[in-house]
């Protein structure tokens, strides 16, 4: 059975994952912040040798340096292999995550700052458009990181990354669907011009 991979490096614990038919093995950062160190070794370890047959990468919202590390990653082994690659929203993995309860779930994920990203999910689609809040709505179904602590469903990149694989790696393997990862960031990156360009302009 081919292999699909999935790459989540929307938050400070990286995880990847293989599907080959059964249950999704997936392997988490065992310290944070190691993406640039520690991401391609543990795909080789799942991989073992294996070319996967399409690749799966989360797109964000999340750690704009993540979100680089694993989207070029995925995008360096799609271009290595020529396995096709899907990208995914992080609410959209979270959602599946949740599984379907009937009834409307806000996703929310950390963005820095002492906020939140926020969008509401209903029927297993956006429900509303994708915004930034310091407190976590009270009263609603919340689904993600940092949920676990309003009462919600605690959702972190191991349960993103199985839940990706269990429900979309079929329609991967079978060509399903869109190809492409383009990466969505909630604020533009805190990235300035150097002392040198600013003297030289």
């Amino acid at each position: 059975m081919s292999a699909i991979l999935a790459i989540d490096t929307a938050s400070e614990w990286f995880a990847v994952g293989v599907d080959r038919g059964g249950e999704p093995e997936v392997a988490v950062a065992e310290a944070i912040r190691t993406h640039t160190t520690g991401l391609l070794t543990a795909i080789e370890a799942l991989l073992r040798g294996e070319r996967p047959a399409g690749i799966i990468v989360v797109t964000g919202p999340g750690s704009y340096a993540g979100l680089r590390v694993g989207i070029a990653t995925a995008q360096g082994l799609s271009l290595a292999t020529g396995a096709p690659l899907y990208g995914v929203r992080t609410f959209e993995a979270v959602v599946l995550a949740a599984g379907d309860r009937g009834e409307t779930v806000t996703a929310v994920h950390p963005a820095g700052r002492g906020e939140f990203g926020l969008q509401r999910w209903a029927g297993g689609k956006p429900a509303g458009d994708i915004v930034l809040s310091s407190e976590l709505p009270a009263g609603e179904l919340l689904a993600g990181e940092g949920a676990g602590a309003m009462g919600g469903i605690e959702i972190g990149p191991r349960e993103r990354a199985t839940a990706v694989l269990r429900r979309l790696a079929p329609a991967a393997r079978q060509g399903r669907l869109e190809t492409g990862a383009e990466p969505y960031y909630l604020r533009e990156p805190a990235i300035t011009i150097s002392r040198r360009q600013r003297a030289a302009g």
